[in-house]
C-alpha cells in the first residue's frame, strides 16, 4: 500500500511562559477579582440603600411616632390619614356655605340675619382649617387617652359594628331628599330603598376624593365609636345626686331696694309679692323669686359666684342680702339636701360633658406623660384646594 502523501498535523509547540510573565499573570489575576469584589461590594451598597429608603417610606417612616401617651405611640400615618380626612370636610363645609351665601346675596337686605350666621360659621371654619395640623394631634391624644380608659374598663368596637356605622351613615346620605312643603291634602313622599351597590357605590367615591384607604378610614370610624362609648361609659358614672337647696331671691341695682324689700318681708309681707313688685330679675320675678332646687356652682353664670356661694352659706329659712356682680340680693333658701337629685339640666351637662371633663383631669393628674414629636415634614401637604376653586 502506498503511503500517504499527506502530512500528519503536529500539535503546536506551547510557549513557555517566563517567571516575569507568570508573576505579572498572576497579578492581573488578582486585580480582577479585587475589582470584581469592589464593584460586587458597591452594586450591595447601592441596594442597601434603596432598600433602606423603601423600608424607611413604606415601613418605618408610616409607623414613627408624632407624640407618645403614657408611653403609647401615636403613629405618623395615623396623623396624616385624620388631617386629610378633617380638611375634606372642613373644605366641604365651606364650599357649601359659600354656595348658601351666593344665593343669600341676591337679596342682602331680606337675608341680612343669616348672612351675618353664615359668614360667621365660614370664619371659624377657615380658622379651624388653618390649625388643622395642630388640632389633629390634639385629637388623636385625646383618643389614645380614651383608647387607654376602654382598654382599663373593657370597652371594646367590633368590626361589625364599624361596618354598620359605615353603611347607615352613608345610606342616610343616599335617601336623604330635598324637603318640600307638604300641605293637609298631601301624602308624605315614599322613600325609594337603597341598594347596596349604590351604598358601595357613593363609599368608593367618598375614599377616591378624600384619598384615604378603606383601611384609613374604618380607623377613623372605629376611633369616633370608640370615643362615644368612653363618654357614654363616664356619662353613667356621673353622681344623679349631691348638695342642692332649694332658693328665692330679689334683684336690685341698689343696696337700698334690697335693704328695702328685706325688710317689708321681715315685718310679714309675701315674699312672693315682694319679688314681683321689686325684683329687676325678669328670670324670677314673675314666679315671686322663685329660683327652685340647685347645686353649688349652678348660679354663678347668671348672678356670680358671691350670689352662689352666698346661697350654700345661708341657714335654711335665713333671709339674707348680698351683692353679685354689681347687683343687690335678698335671698332666702326654703331647703336644703346634702344628697338630693340634681336638677335635670345640671345632671345632663354632667354628663354631656363627662368625656371632655375626665380629659382634663386625666391630662392634669402627675401620672400623665405627653411627648410631642410631630415635624413639620409629618404633615402632609393640603391636596383640596381646588375644592374651592383655589
Amino acid at each position: 500500500m502506498a503511503k500517504s502523501s499527506r502530512k500528519r498535523k503536529t500539535a503546536p509547540e506551547t510557549t513557555k511562559k517566563t517567571k516575569k510573565q507568570i508573576a505579572l499573570g498572576r497579578k492581573q489575576a488578582r486585580q480582577n477579582r479585587i475589582i470584581l469584589i469592589l464593584v460586587g461590594a458597591l452594586i450591595a451598597v447601592i441596594v442597601l440603600i434603596l432598600a433602606v429608603g423603601v423600608i424607611r417610606e413604606i415601613v418605618l417612616k408610616p409607623s414613627s411616632p408624632v407624640a407618645t401617651v403614657n408611653g403609647e405611640k401615636i403613629r405618623t400615618d395615623d396623623y396624616q390619614n385624620l388631617v386629610t380626612y378633617n380638611r375634606y370636610n372642613y373644605y366641604s363645609n365651606i364650599a357649601s356655605l359659600q354656595s348658601a351665601l351666593e344665593q343669600l346675596n341676591a337679596d342682602p337686605e331680606e337675608n341680612e340675619f343669616l348672612i351675618s350666621f353664615y359668614e360667621q360659621q365660614l370664619s371659624q371654619l377657615q380658622s379651624a382649617l388653618t390649625l388643622a395640623p395642630q388640632d389633629a394631634l390634639d385629637e388623636l391624644i385625646d383618643a389614645e387617652l380614651a383608647r387607654q380608659k376602654a382598654e382599663q374598663e373593657g370597652i371594646q368596637v367590633t368590626a361589625q359594628e364599624v361596618d354598620q356605622a359605615i353603611d347607615e351613615d352613608f345610606r342616610s346620605a343616599l335617601t336623604q331628599e330635598v324637603q318640600q312643603p307638604i300641605t293637609a291634602t298631601e301624602q308624605l313622599p315614599t322613600s325609594t330603598p337603597v341598594s347596596q351597590e349604590e351604598v358601595d357605590e357613593l363609599y368608593n367615591n367618598v375614599l377616591s376624593a378624600m384619598q384615604l384607604s378603606d383601611e384609613a378610614f374604618r380607623t377613623i370610624v372605629q376611633r369616633s365609636l370608640m370615643l362615644g362609648k368612653v363618654q357614654d361609659f363616664l356619662a353613667s358614672e356621673v353622681p344623679t345626686t349631691g348638695l342642692v337647696a332649694d332658693v328665692e331671691l330679689i334683684q336690685t341695682e341698689v343696696d337700698l331696694a334690697a335693704i328695702a324689700a328685706k325688710g317689708r318681708i321681715e315685718r310679714g309681707e309675701d315674699f312672693a309679692i315682694v319679688a314681683q313688685e321689686v325684683s329687676t330679675d325678669t328670670v324670677t320675678a314673675e314666679n315671686g323669686g322663685a329660683v327652685g332646687w340647685v347645686t353649688p356652682g349652678q348660679l354663678t353664670a347668671q348672678y356670680g359666684v358671691d350670689l352662689d356661694e352666698f346661697v350654700f352659706e345661708l341657714e335654711v329659712g335665713e333671709l339674707g342680702t348680698v351683692e353679685s356682680d354689681g347687683m343687690y340680693y335678698v335671698v332666702r333658701v326654703l331647703d336644703r339636701d346634702e344628697n338630693g337629685p340634681l336638677p335635670d339640666e345640671i345632671l345632663t351637662q354632667r354628663q354631656n360633658s363627662a368625656l371632655t371633663n375626665w380629659l382634663e383631669e386625666r391630662k392634669a393628674s402627675p401620672d400623665f406623660e405627653i411627648e410631642r414629636m410631630l415635624d413639620p415634614d409629618q404633615i402632609p401637604p393640603d391636596p383640596f384646594t381646588s375644592l374651592l376653586g383655589q
